[in-house]
């Protein structure tokens, strides 16, 4: 048997399973704005602890997925209309909503998001956001992993797992 229902924590997961008895449970609406939820209940399960994504956790995320609907647009421009991935900025302030919850400000973000017109005006806009927010932020280098005054290609040295290649 499979649980069901506003499952948006781990808590909530092993309530479910404490009160169902049921086999597994099944994320829905939560999964968007939190993808670590598997791994959290993962940890939780095991340990009684999880660990909370950070903000830059965050920023990595949005990055590379923005990215990754910019890379695929890009290669399947020639593709006869029907076959395209389709238009790319629609896509990314669409899941805005969900991928800036849990970042602190994000409603300003969301706002820059929804007032772009292109896939690439959004991406610059998530830059701006999080290299303002890093200036913000008066953390050590050596705590944060980058430098609180990094523009953008700073921050995309900082988190290289974000850039994306496509052949």
């Amino acid at each position: 048997m499979i649980g069901n229902g506003d499952i948006r924590t781990p808590e909530d997961a092993a309530a479910m399973v404490a009160l169902t008895g049921c086999d597994a449970v099944m994320i829905g609406r939560a999964a968007p704005a939190n993808p670590w939820i598997f791994r959290q209940i993962a940890q939780y399960t095991a340990t009684g602890a999880y660990e909370r994504p950070t903000v830059e956790d965050r920023y990595r995320m949005i990055r590379a997925y923005f990215q990754m609907l910019l890379s695929e647009c890009e290669a399947t421009k020639d593709l006869p209309r029907d076959a395209r991935i389709g238009e790319t900025a629609g896509k990314m302030k669409q899941f805005a909503t969900w991928f800036t919850h849990g970042v602190p400000g994000g409603a300003k973000l969301r706002a820059a998001i929804y007032q772009a017109r292109t896939g690439a005006e959004v991406l610059d806009q998530v830059e701006l956001f999080f290299t303002a927010r890093a200036a913000e932020t008066e953390v050590p280098e050596s705590d944060s992993g980058h430098d609180p005054g990094a523009g953008p290609e700073d921050l995309a040295q900082a988190f290289p797992e974000t850039a994306l290649v496509c052949d």
